[in-house]
């Protein structure tokens, strides 16, 4: 068996749409009405297919929390995979197909989109959204060590049991960001077991949408959680023989870092501020620091990324 999860919110002009184009495809169709303020719930109901189940918030949580609702359901559900995507119909069926195919013939435990190829925009994305992709997919390769994964805020992802079990969703995330959590969740449970992992080129529909999302507080969000989750990444790697070295380079660099920005403080108290000091001694001393706590950063990089491939694809 298989499942879709339908997040919606607001979907009464795309709903039925997007249920009717899929409900051949899979053997049941969760979909989680985020409190909708307009027909959406009503016209799902009217549907009246006994493989839709519509489950409505009794407030607005926010996509992530409905997300997380929508896990719980396919964790106990009897399907073996589920595919995940949203109400407003920017998604593309043949991707959804391609998405099966891949679950049923590559045996895969998470499937996530790409979208930044030559054919992968249909519309216009404001400049501010390009740039925040830029910077995320920055930070989830170093959140997890995978140099090969892209676009980790796209919404067009899907899952097998093994693959999301132990899924519980920080408060971070209840609203927005929610992909980018799935990725670091998925790729550090990797580390340690044999999941395999395929990122695809799908294509996205913008239209008239508008979105909610404020992108200085993403910024901030994905950086915060980007920090935590190197640390924790460290801890798993030391019970992985195949990583043990590429976690005592990433403690390296973490003490070395810090003796940088301790001896570039040092260098300009010296300078500017009239403290006692040689300042060409705290320069080099500086400059050093900074030198070899980035060819520590890259060699760890290098090995952690090495051992993840082995378990990753592209299509």
């Amino acid at each position: 068996m298989k499942s879709l999860l339908v997040l919606a919110y607001n979907e009464e002009n795309k709903i039925r749409n997007v249920i009717e184009d899929y409900i051949d495809l899979f053997d049941e169709i969760i979909v989680i009405d985020d409190a909708s303020k307009d027909k959406t719930k009503k016209i799902i109901e009217n549907l009246n297919s006994s493989k839709i189940r519509l489950i409505r918030n009794k407030k607005n949580f926010g996509a992530g929390k409905s997300f997380e609702l929508g896990i719980n359901e396919f964790l106990q559900s009897k399907s073996k995979f589920l595919i995940k995507v949203d109400g407003d119909s920017q998604f593309l069926k043949r991707d959804v197909i391609k998405m099966i195919d891949l679950f049923e013939n590559r045996k895969a435990d998470y499937i996530k989109g790409d979208r930044f190829w030559e054919s992968g925009v249909e519309g216009n994305i404001p400049l501010i959204r390009y740039i925040g992709n830029s910077f995320a997919s920055l930070l989830i390769k170093l959140s997890t060590g995978n140099w090969k994964i892209n676009d980790p805020l796209n919404g067009l992802i899907g899952f097998s049991k093994d693959g999301i079990k132990n899924f519980k969703l920080p408060k971070l995330f209840k609203r927005y960001g929610y992909p980018f959590y799935c990725a670091v969740h998925i790729l550090s449970q990797s580390h340690q077991e044999n999941l395999k992992i395929i990122q695809f080129q799908n294509t996205i529909v913008y239209k008239d949408e508008k979105s909610n999302l404020k992108p200085i507080g993403m910024f901030f969000k994905l950086i915060i959680f980007t920090l935590f989750s190197y640390f924790t990444k460290i801890k798993i790697k030391l019970k992985n023989s195949s990583l043990q070295m590429s976690a005592l380079l990433d403690l390296l660099f973490v003490y070395l870092f810090s003796s940088f920005i301790y001896s570039f403080i040092t260098f300009i108290r010296v300078r500017y501020f009239l403290f006692s000091g040689d300042e060409s001694n705290w320069f080099v001393v500086t400059i050093l620091f900074l030198s070899i706590s980035l060819i520590a950063f890259s060699f760890s990089q290098v090995s952690e990324n090495k051992f993840l491939l082995q378990k990753f694809e592209e299509h």
